[in-house]
């Protein structure tokens, strides 16, 4: 019974990595129809389904890789097999929930077979040293497929950046950015092309596990190659030459959707065994043990070296599965922007940081671009950059990331590097070819800018960091999840179990409040077009951060009078978060308001820019003071005296009343024409300043150590910082209400 129960947790996890996979791999063949825009999103979800139920149905549904393409399944027995299946599919749900979580495309493939290498690694050792056996690793380990799917990553990074950079800058030379122009010279000849590149993507790739294609059709294929891909070409430029002529079809939205169905197709053929290979292979396994009469502990698993088929209702509701995913996954649209930000055409908010790195090779390569520019000399770059020349307001679709040229040019690259691999049996990546021939086909395209490319490099080598870091990560997780169940036997198990559900839980959790945080955010700016309303908001955001300003200071000076360590550790912590976004924010300003005239445009960002660098400046303030006074209170420095405790008692109260001044009037935009707040700023900055020169006379004195001195004249300076700060606040918007609203 006990095995029946793992063969059911491995069904329910299953249905969950089809979640969570494709919610990650749905990126490879959405993103050139999404980045474009070239339908609407609905259209286009729709299209991929049909390609995914395709391939799913097609599908000849081969389990070699979770049978036996990774470990010798005659080493082990039926018990250690079922533990190193649990141990994979909860290693892969996790990993790769990890990863949509922070948005980041990985492979599929490359984790299911270190997840395979690692569970089988230590098993395979366990059980040998338990039996008394010498170690042999080839014995039960192939290490040999790991090997190819290393080779496989740096080929796909390598071979598809740069075939994507070069096919781009040619396709642009030719085409330029008016594509109407360029379309009546090339478009039927570039749309027979790539239509062709497609088609035979679809034959080689898509069909190749297709049990309704015969191996006499498939051998066919193979020998006329050649006929096919030159017939294909001078069809399809005929076609398309006289549907624009006369119907004025766009080529260009034809190739896109269909590479689209192409490349979900082939996702859904291909790859699906990467999400029920493991658990097709564990209920198998426990069919042929079923069948014999042996212990668990003695049955030996050859039969998993024969070829077997997932049976057609499994891979038909696999296929449901994965087309629910993609309609219902927020997480999927997550994945699927990091690579559209990365490829888009002009400046915008970057997601990435630079690094040294990054900067590094960006200086590399304009040093080589001065290089080829003395070569070629100046009026061959002029006429250049004139073909590369680029107007974003000059765009169709203003909307999209970058234009059907370069969309299409991505899904037929990587569908001709894809098929071409897989009939040499490379093993290049469906996921890592897709995401560098776009980033190869951005780059050629200038969509990376003098000062954006720092961001995109840094963005597209922290992607390429995460896809080696999938194989560390499901490797050494695998193994320890193999190593706990090994030893805890049933209670080992239940334990791995319950910590994927509860990392499962908390990941949902923490997903479902940031996308709500983000979605309030869009929603905000959305509702309010006019100069007045859209102040509003603003007053609203700011007045909200003095409120939370004065509670982190008052906590912060609380807890320094009671020597209270772990309330001034989260005062730092929620004050070091605050910082970021509020840095973050500072970019509002320069965010374009649509229904703006220039005019207010300017006068809004202005506003945005004093405000916000205010409301920053004192957060940096007191998060500067409440971490002095947790540095003192954790090196176990001195205690102030009374009489500064007192100090610090009655100035937090009026601190707080200070703030809350300045809140209620921004909110009610009250101006202060009697100069109240100016008298209350001046007393307050009188009173600490009589303090300062008290508590340096005490130091003077030796009253008092350096060390506690140091932290009390650090207070009062902060404190005096603060009013200062919180008064600028209101200037500016009291400044901008008499100004601007009340003309």
């Amino acid at each position: 019974m006990w095995y029946e129960i793992l063969v059911f947790v491995l069904f329910l996890l299953a249905i969950i990595d089809l979640t969570v996979g494709v919610s990650n791999d749905a990126a490879n063949f959405l993103n050139s129809a999404i980045g474009s825009n070239v339908a609407s999103f609905r259209t286009i979800l729709i299209i991929a389904s049909i390609g995914v139920i395709a391939g799913a149905v097609s599908s000849e549904g081969m389990m070699e890789v979770a049978r036996k393409g990774v470990f010798i399944p005659s080493f082990f027995t039926f018990d250690n097999i079922m533990l190193i299946f649990v141990a994979v599919m909860l290693t892969d749900i996790i990993l790769l929930d990890f990863y949509n979580s922070i948005g980041l495309p990985t492979s599929t493939t490359v984790s299911i077979v270190f997840e395979l290498l690692g569970s089988g690694f230590i098993i395979g050792l366990l059980y040998s040293w338990q039996q008394g056996m010498e170690i042999e690793f080839a014995n039960f380990i192939n290490f040999s497929t790991a090997t190819k799917i290393i080779l496989g990553i740096f080929l796909s990074v390598l071979v598809a950046f740069s075939t994507g950079a070069f096919v781009q800058f040619i396709t642009r030379l030719l085409f330029t950015f008016d594509l109407d122009r360029g379309m009546k010279k090339y478009g039927a000849v570039f749309s027979g092309i790539a239509i062709t590149a497609i088609t035979y993507f679809l034959l080689i790739k898509g069909l190749k596990g297709a049990s309704f294609i015969s191996t006499d059709v498939r051998d066919w294929i193979k020998a006329n190659t050649v006929s096919i891909i030159g017939v294909s070409v001078v069809v399809w430029s005929l076609i398309t030459f006289l549907l624009s002529r006369f119907l004025a079809f766009n080529p260009l939205k034809f190739i896109v959707l269909a590479g689209t169905f192409s490349l979900a197709m082939a996702f859904a053929g291909n790859d699906l065994v990467n999400f029920i290979g493991v658990t097709v292979a564990g209920f198998q396994s426990l069919q042929a043990w079923g069948a014999s009469t042996l212990p668990a502990d003695a049955f030996f698993m050859d039969i998993l070296g024969e070829k077997a088929k997932a049976p057609l209702y499994m891979l038909m509701s696999a296929g449901i599965i994965m087309v629910a995913t993609l309609w219902t996954s927020k997480k999927a649209r997550n994945v699927s922007q990091t690579e559209v930000k990365l490829a888009r055409q002009g400046e915008g908010e970057e997601r990435f940081k630079s690094n040294a790195l990054s900067r590094g090779i960006v200086g590399l390569f304009l040093g080589i671009g001065r290089s080829f520019g003395y070569v070629l000399g100046e009026k061959n770059i002029d006429r250049l950059n004139a073909r590369f020349a680029h107007d974003r307001s000059t765009m169709k679709d203003e909307a999209a990331s970058f234009d059907l040229l370069r969309a299409s040019v991505n899904l037929m690259t990587a569908s001709i590097l894809i098929a071409y691999a897989t009939s040499l049996k490379l093993p290049l990546s469906t996921t890592y070819v897709s995401f560098m021939v776009a980033m190869g086909t951005s780059l050629a395209d200038r969509a990376w800018g003098m000062e954006s490319a720092v961001y995109r490099v840094a963005g597209v080598l922290q992607v390429i960091g995460g896809w080696v870091m999938t194989a560390v990560i499901a490797f050494v997780a695998s193994a320890t999840f193999g190593l706990i169940m090994f030893y805890g036997g049933k209670i080992g198990v239940i334990a791995v179990v319950l910590i994927a559900a509860a990392t499962l839980i908390r990941s949902h959790i923490s997903f479902k409040k940031s996308d709500a945080e983000k979605n309030l955010e869009e929603t905000v700016e959305e509702l309010k077009p006019a100069l007045s309303e859209q102040f509003e908001v603003h007053k609203t955001e700011i007045a909200a951060n003095l409120r939370n300003l004065d509670k982190m200071v008052t906590l912060s000076m609380r807890s320094l009078v009671g020597s209270n360590k772990d309330i001034l550790l989260e005062s730092t912590k929620r004050l070091g978060a605050d910082e970021k976004r509020l840095e973050k924010n500072i970019k509002k300003a320069f965010r374009p308001v649509e229904s703006f005239s220039v005019e207010d445009q300017i006068t809004y960002a202005q506003l945005q820019i004093q405000a916000h660098q205010s409301i920053l400046d004192i957060y940096t303030v007191a998060n500067r003071l409440a971490s002095n006074c947790l540095n003192h209170i954790t090196n176990f420095g001195g205690v102030p005296r009374s009489e500064y405790l007192d100090f610090i008692i009655d100035s937090e109260d009026e601190i707080k009343r200070f703030i809350d001044d300045v809140r209620r009037q921004i909110l009610a935009d009250r101006e202060e024409s009697s100069g109240q707040l100016g008298e209350k700023t001046r007393k307050l900055r009188e009173k600490f300043e009589r303090t300062l020169h008290a508590e340096v006379a005490h130091f003077t004195q030796n009253d008092v150590s350096t060390r506690l001195a140091r932290l009390q004249v650090s207070i009062i300076l902060d404190l005096i910082q603060l009013v200062e700060h919180a008064e600028s606040i209101y200037r500016v918007h009291n400044g901008f209400v008499n100004k601007h609203l009340k003309k």
